[in-house]
């Protein structure tokens, strides 16, 4: 009596192997997402702080900087965008202050945008991959067979680590109430009609109400090692 064949799935690093293909891309796009989150995170203007955070981390806001306060806003902008528009149109010092404000960082809020656009796309490519390993999509493979090769399981692991990282590293280096700040500044700079994913981007970024510690001031030391000075307190 011949014995039935057993069934081997393709090797899943092979070259022409969509899946492993599909896997090996999404795990490459989430590192290169964290890596230019890192980079905006270290480099936010500070006037994006908002005048109290900026005092807890011991920001210094210039005159320049402060009167760009008035035209920043958060989500609540949305909820009448008109009123908040007929305010700034009716004082030509809001006018000069909002036009500067957005020549000056114009480029940097579409870069984050840019950001927060590709951490939800990640979401939605994540997301469509095990849904199409659920449904046959990739013949060969599925959850269990992935999960059982071992480059496989690494890979299917770290993609969904690279997505949970992204959104403690979002709450710890962009905290909310930033998050939305930017947000604004580009819908307001852009329109509406010219963003990819608005809703969605809103609900990703939306403020939690959580916000980071602002990062400790080191003691003065003296020329023995011992503190010379305790550091001034937050204000």
């Amino acid at each position: 009596m011949s014995s039935v064949p057993r069934f081997t799935a393709p090797e899943l690093l092979a070259e022409d192997n969509l899946c492993g293909h599909t896997l090996l891309q999404l795990v490459a796009s989430g590192s290169a997402i964290i890596a230019e989150l890192l980079r905006l995170s270290q480099n936010v203007p500070d006037i994006f702080w908002g005048e109290d955070e900026a005092k807890k981390r011991g920001i210094e806001l210039d005159a320049e900087q402060r009167r760009y306060l008035p035209v920043l806003f958060d989500f609540k902008y949305l909820r009448d965008p008109e009123d908040h528009e007929n305010k700034l149109n009716a004082s030509t010092d809001l006018l000069d202050a909002d036009t500067d404000f957005i020549e000056a960082h114009e480029m940097f809020v579409r870069r984050v945008y840019a950001l927060f656009l590709s951490i939800v796309k990640y979401h939605g490519e994540l997301s469509q991959f095990v849904e199409r390993l659920n449904s046959g999509y990739f013949i060969a493979h599925t959850v269990e067979n992935v999960l059982q090769d071992v480059e496989g399981k690494q890979m299917l692991c770290e993609a969904f680590f690279l997505y949970g990282t992204m959104l403690l590293l979002l709450e710890a280096r962009l905290p909310g109430p930033l998050r939305e700040r930017i947000v604004i500044s580009c819908y307001r700079n852009q329109g509406e009609s010219a963003l990819d994913s608005v809703d969605e981007v809103c609900r990703l970024v939306r403020a939690t109400g959580y916000l980071p510690p602002p990062p400790k001031v080191p003691a003065v030391l003296d020329a023995n090692g011992n503190i010379a000075s305790a550091p001034p307190a937050p204000p």
